[in-house]
């Protein structure tokens, strides 16, 4: 028996409809298969100085410790770093997980330190491993650090230098572009890192 003209429309247009819905489903999935890392930290700089491999109290110049003393004095000591996270799409994945949002909150040792977002868009395609560079700005003082040695100790462990073992944290909460618009994770992704104590 022929399918009535408006019948075979209406499933026509069913069909064409669901591909949109089809895709953005795998898009999703895309995203929900995707796992982070809490790859590395780079970049530190403690009011200017820089921090990293052979970083040491004993040998700062007379001008960065003069810096140090000024940074307790006014009670003022800005850390610049950049958080490196790893995110992972798996191979069996067929569909390229396109990041647009990445809010994110740093925690040191349990207190927050810094919210903030992604710079740029991040596509990770199936196989692929990207980074994704978080650039950091907040006053170290604010953590509790004391006078000038405490505070160049607490840079150099979340530098992963140093005798000092500190534990970093990031809060992620990412959001990946779909043919039905972008869609937020619906829980926060908890990587951390243990640094210090080389």
């Amino acid at each position: 028996m022929p399918r009535h003209p408006l019948v075979a429309t209406t499933l026509a247009l069913l069909g064409v409809l669901a591909l949109p819905g089809c895709t953005a489903l795998q898009e999703i999935a895309a995203l929900r298969l995707v796992s982070f890392r809490f790859a590395s930290v780079s970049d530190v700089r403690l009011v200017g100085i820089p921090i990293g491999a052979g970083s040491s109290y004993s040998t700062l110049g007379l001008a960065d410790l003069a810096r140090l003393a000024a940074a307790v004095a006014s009670r003022q000591a800005p850390i610049e770093l950049v958080a490196h996270v790893s995110a992972t799409n798996p191979p069996e994945n067929k569909v390229t997980a396109r990041l647009v949002q990445l809010s994110w909150t740093l925690f040191v040792e349990d207190r927050r330190a810094l919210a903030g977002g992604l710079d740029s868009p991040v596509a990770i395609a199936p196989g692929r491993t990207s980074d994704v560079p978080l650039a950091v700005r907040f006053d170290l003082l604010e953590l509790g650090a004391g006078q000038s040695r405490d505070l160049f100790d607490l840079a150099l462990a979340i530098a992963g230098q140093g005798s000092v073992k500190k534990n970093l944290r990031l809060e992620l909460v990412p959001t990946i572009e779909t043919s039905l618009g972008p869609i937020q994770f619906p829980a926060p992704v908890v990587v951390s890192r243990e640094v210090g104590s080389r």
